[in-house]
């Protein structure tokens, strides 16, 4: 899928180089050496030519997860760890604990720590809750889950660790801000199952995005009459939580007409939990620059941040702990601030982010122009 073309040197350097190299502008009278790389033929990033040596398997997984396939890149390395069953190399391994982490997925994680222990024979990473910024800096650490365009099989294990944590804690988040209307009844009885589920056990329940998901429901309902019962079930459910008695009772009638059956009764809804404060997140200081959560096509003014925050500086630490990824989208961008800062004679540091993000930013050839130092596991 992704073709990267290298060279076989003889000599590897490492990965977090003591002196990150100081690009140069060559002489005019000798003309610059052209350089090694590979472009997509989706997007047209430049991908460089990088001296750590990853397998084609790899590589395509880091791609994968950059683009936001995360499901693809996780099933990427699940394979190749069960199609090569002798290998000790724990690369793909910490890649899938990274995923696992950044998504919020616990169970997943825990399973592949047991795995890995057998494997390996000595003790597997520990979960790191802090990596999961997506969702535990800005839920107060509340189950929460978030529904796509559709449910992959990780998205399914997701949910179920979900609902199997909502019955012991006190409140949950569900996430409606990416979801389009479905188109197939088996996700439709997915949706009106959680909520359903979440709504009978009485606790408070956050409905994140949910006035606009109603309102692509009833747009659906009104323009082409393609909404199906499953999905007039959750609208009502939907209408009820949110406590809109008089637009129930609208699309109950409604609801009556069409499928020619008595509809549910509204009942005041129990309990609805306020919208969780997300938690402050540290900002720039000394010569340390951190970055949060996705890095992504909406995230452009970070970067004019970092330009600004590096100019009367000669070192400059960019903290990369919180993030749980950068777009692949946007690394152009990333790479055209650092090399600009290298030229400058500034030193550049990436530092604490996780083995996922800092492969990334080695295969673009970010290292041939800053440190990286990738955050060590326990």
């Amino acid at each position: 899928m992704f073709d990267f073309f290298r060279k076989d040197k003889g000599s590897h350097k490492p990965v977090i180089p003591d002196e990150p190299p100081v690009a140069t502008v060559p002489a005019p009278a000798e003309p610059a050496a052209a350089p090694d790389y590979a472009i997509s033929a989706n997007d047209g990033v430049m991908i460089q030519e990088m001296d750590v040596q990853l397998t084609p398997e790899i590589e395509e997984a880091v791609v994968l997860y950059s683009s936001g396939n995360t499901s693809e890149a996780t099933a990427a390395l699940n394979r190749f760890i069960l199609n090569n069953p002798d290998k000790r190399d724990p690369q793909p391994w910490q890649l899938l604990f990274d995923i696992y982490e950044a998504t919020g997925q616990r169970q997943p994680f825990e399973d592949l720590a047991m795995d890995y222990a057998l494997r390996f024979e000595r003790s597997p990473p520990t979960w790191r809750p802090g990596q999961a910024v997506a969702t535990a800096s800005a839920t107060g650490n509340r189950p929460t889950f978030a529904f796509g365009a559709h449910l992959s099989p990780q998205d399914k294990a997701g949910l179920e660790h979900f609902l199997r944590e909502c019955e012991t804690a006190d409140s949950a988040i569900l996430d409606f801000n990416k979801t389009p209307v479905p188109d197939n009844d088996a996700y439709a009885r997915t949706l009106l199952d959680c909520v359903s589920r979440l709504a009978a056990s009485g606790k408070p329940i956050h409905l994140a995005g949910s006035e606009a998901f109603v309102v692509r429901l009833n747009a659906t309902r009104s323009d082409d009459d393609r909404l199906s019962e499953p999905l007039w079930l959750l609208l009502l459910m939907l209408l009820q939580l949110q406590g809109k008695a008089d637009a129930f009772e609208a699309a109950a009638v409604e609801y009556a007409i069409r499928f020619e059956i008595s509809p549910p009764s509204y009942a005041s809804p129990k309990c609805i939990a306020a919208a969780p404060e997300a938690a402050p997140l540290a900002g720039p200081s000394g010569q340390v620059f951190p970055m949060h959560g996705l890095i992504d096509t909406g995230s452009a003014a970070v970067f004019d941040e970092l330009r600004e925050f590096a100019a009367s500086l000669a070192e400059i630490e960019i903290d990369l702990g919180q993030v749980t990824r950068i777009d692949f989208m946007v690394i152009g961008l990333l790479m055209d601030i650092v090399m600009t800062l290298a030229q400058a004679g500034k030193r550049v540091i990436f530092k604490e982010g996780s083995e996922m993000v800092c492969l990334l930013l080695e295969m673009v050839g970010v290292g041939q122009f800053a440190a990286i130092q990738p955050k060590v596991r326990k």
